[in-house]
């Protein structure tokens, strides 16, 4: 709840192919640090692959020297009182400041891949998380 309440958020197309992230309009100033927030639903049997997804995900960034923050949450499932396996949320911090545009490369197409294999991105975030 906390996330949710500490951000300001405003909706974007989810997977959205480069040209068009490239129309998006830039984001508005942020007084806080930069967000994206991702609604994923995970494939039948996939919630391993998609939790090595975060990981290779987070590794990458670190691997190009940011300061990038890419964490999971997992979902409880209110009926029964488990953690699902089928939904989870995604959070990418982007320190204020930085260049977010970095050069893919076979690391970055791998983590994507995993993405791909093991969920659907229900919906995606864009906010600022007020400190």
């Amino acid at each position: 709840m906390r996330l949710v309440a500490s951000l300001m958020v405003c909706s974007t197309v989810a997977f959205a192919s480069l040209s068009a992230a490239a129309q998006q309009p830039a984001m508005p100033s942020c007084p806080g640090t930069p967000e994206i927030v991702r609604v994923s639903t995970i494939k039948p049997g996939k919630m391993d692959k998609f939790l090595e997804a975060v990981a290779a995900q987070a590794k990458w960034y670190k691997q190009q020297g940011t300061t990038d923050e890419i964490s999971v949450l997992r979902v409880m499932d209110t009926n029964t009182g488990a953690w699902s396996a089928t939904e989870a949320l995604t959070t990418h911090t982007e320190p204020a400041g930085q260049d977010a545009k970095r050069a893919h490369n076979a690391g970055y197409d791998a983590f994507v891949s995993l993405f791909r294999e093991s969920s659907d991105v229900k919906a995606q975030y864009v906010g600022c998380r007020l400190n």
